[in-house]
């Protein structure tokens, strides 16, 4: 039968009547509104029971209860830059008046960032402003740009000695940045070195250098998460297309041995319940790394998000893009809870610290498969969304995009860091590794 009824009795053949002209004027935009979605459903092969049409409020008289309760975990966040308002608190951006031409220099290893940050694993060049709410920033590479530049990004992660460093500032309130979009514990790549004595460079080696911080977390003067979480305007959920209920659970993992432990978390979790490893340290394979997706992740319930380090904010492309983006749902380890409450959507995800080990974990996943509570966990979307901003898997990447926001939005006070071992200490933003019980 047609879900609008017998054919014969719908309005497309002629056999409505209307007593009053309002009352057709009514039925006549219903009409066609529906005829235009049902066309939507035909056209994409989609169900109409994978709609859930939920009645749009404007913000000002309606806000639902899980996306008070997500704002009130930011409430009393502190050292949050301007640019980091905009960003995670939805705060809007001044307006730029005066648009000053910024000049970026990014010392050293421009190049190299290249593949990700300009080229996005593809391979041609894409303008890093063209979705950016700012476009007055030049990106230069030259050294002698040290001179004029307003600010300058040096990559700690690829900086091996303080002799890599600019000689001397160019101008007296020109910038000096650090980017890292590695934990604490792998700010430096392991063969960096100290040019005068010899030893391991560390982050106290550069205290009183740099006036700005850029990372993942929310309280660098110019955050550059992997993803965000942000509020929808318009309530309309979408329901996720099935996956497979047969093995549950997939992982990509290419470093086996890491300071938290996640493998031999996995290997023990594999005890009580499949998951197939991709990888190399798995037995299936998905075509690159970083360059290009894994399609045959997709069709997986859960996804194994496990970091290579338990920091907080230290949340990468493995949730925000192999769970989230592919609409799996993420199994957690790395930060703390009180951090993935903050930083993802209620609801969203599970984390592996809310279970006594592996078997208690298994069990549960085992039982939301067998009930159906697994769909709970999709009910965020509803509310939210997330974005992938990070450039891998030829995803958009918005690194110079946020940098050039920083230089209009931020507030451009004298600021120096003294004390960087306070601010990116391991020992204050990490947690224990998980290791076997006895």
């Amino acid at each position: 039968m047609s879900i609008l009824g017998n054919p014969e009795n719908t309005i497309m053949k002629g056999q409505f009547s209307c007593r009053l002209l309002k009352s057709c004027l009514v039925v006549t935009i219903v009409t066609t509104a529906m005829l235009i979605f049902l066309e939507m459903i035909a056209v994409h092969n989609v169900s109409l029971m994978d709609y859930t049409i939920i009645p749009i409020k404007s913000e000002n008289n309606y806000q639902n209860t899980s996306v008070i309760e997500w704002r009130e975990l930011w409430k009393n966040k502190k050292n949050i830059s301007k640019l980091g308002r905009i960003l995670f608190l939805g705060e809007e951006p001044a307006v730029v008046k005066r648009k000053k031409k910024y000049q970026i220099l990014v010392w050293k290893y421009g190049p190299k960032l290249e593949k990700r940050l300009i080229k996005q694993y593809t391979n041609k060049r894409i303008d890093p402003f063209q979705e950016c709410s700012v476009s007055n920033c030049d990106i230069t590479y030259k050294d002698a740009a040290i001179k004029t530049a307003d600010i300058v990004i040096i990559h700690l992660h690829r900086t091996r000695s303080l002799a890599e460093l600019p000689p001397k500032r160019g101008r007296k309130d020109q910038i000096w940045t650090f980017l890292t979009d590695e934990s604490p514990y792998h700010t430096f790549m392991g063969n960096s070195k100290l040019s005068s004595n010899g030893k391991k460079i560390t982050i106290a080696d550069f205290n009183g250098i740099f006036n700005w911080s850029m990372s993942y977390r929310i309280d660098s003067d110019i955050p550059v998460p992997y993803g965000r979480t942000v509020v929808k305007k318009n309530r309309i959920h979408f329901q996720e297309n099935p996956k497979r209920r047969d093995v549950l659970i997939a992982v990509m993992v290419s470093n086996c041995k890491t300071r938290n432990n996640r493998f031999d978390y996995i290997k023990e979790l594999q005890k009580y319940i499949q998951a197939d490893i991709y990888g190399n340290c798995g037995t299936l394979k998905c075509p690159g790394h970083f360059s290009k997706d894994c399609p045959l992740l997709d069709n997986y319930l859960f996804y194994l998000s496990f970091e290579n380090s338990n920091c907080d904010g230290y949340i990468t492309e493995k949730l925000w893009w192999n769970a989230f983006h592919k609409h799996s749902i993420p199994i957690v380890m790395g930060g703390s809870n009180k951090n993935y409450k903050q930083l993802l959507p209620p609801n969203s995800y599970i984390n592996v610290e809310d279970f006594a080990g592996p078997a208690s974990l298994a069990q549960f996943i085992l039982r939301l498969n067998e009930t159906n509570e697994f769909q709970n966990y999709y009910k965020w979307k509803t509310d939210f969304e997330v974005l992938n901003e990070h450039g891998y898997f030829q995803s958009k990447a918005y690194h110079y995009c946020r940098i050039c926001e920083a230089m209009n939005y931020n507030d451009k006070n004298e600021k120096v860091y003294y004390n960087l071992q306070d601010m990116w200490d391991y020992h204050k933003m990490c947690h224990p590794a998980w290791n076997i019980p006895n």
